[in-house]
């Protein structure tokens, strides 16, 4: 319970954005690669998708995700990432180690099967976060806004000022 009242938490903390940029979806139909880590990603086959969005600056990037699990449980947490060639590490900014080196591959974003002890902490029981994989879905500060956290707020609101 403790693991879903910070993961909550930690999302709040997101939780400023415009309600223009809530009110339209995604840009669909486009072949975005991830060249530039601003954006919007999403995965999963869940009725709630996956999402993670990402505002970049310089050689480091801003990130928040939601990852989906059983019986409405989820995985969420917000820090930085940084891309090495096809690597992109991610490290949660929370009261637990989480750094996670995801795979980049096309426009695709997967997370390891097997991660550090200290990333179950941003996970309800039934979710998590090792194997899940993202795609690319735009290339805009806009869109990557438009990703929802666990209570329906911009995901990234509170990443665009910092």
């Amino acid at each position: 319970m403790r693991q879903v009242l910070m993961a909550l938490i930690l999302v709040a903390g997101c939780g400023a954005g415009s309600d223009q940029a809530n009110q339209a979806g995604p840009t669909k139909g486009t072949d975005v690669q991830i060249t530039g880590l601003t954006g919007l990603y999403e995965g999963g086959a869940s009725m709630r998708p996956n999402q993670m969005c990402m505002i970049e600056r310089g050689s480091e990037a801003s990130f928040a995700l939601v990852v989906w699990g059983n019986s409405m449980h989820s995985c969420s947490g917000s820090g930085k990432a940084v891309r090495e060639g096809d690597i992109l590490r991610l490290t949660m900014a929370g009261d637990e180690t989480c750094a996670i080196e995801a795979k980049i591959n096309g426009a695709s974003l997967t997370l390891p099967e097997t991660l550090p002890k200290g990333c179950s902490y941003y996970c309800g029981a039934q979710a998590k976060l090792g194997g899940a994989s993202f795609a690319k879905k735009s290339s805009s500060v806009e869109d990557a806004m438009k990703a929802k956290d666990l209570v329906g707020e911009p995901l990234c609101g509170g990443l665009s000022a910092q």
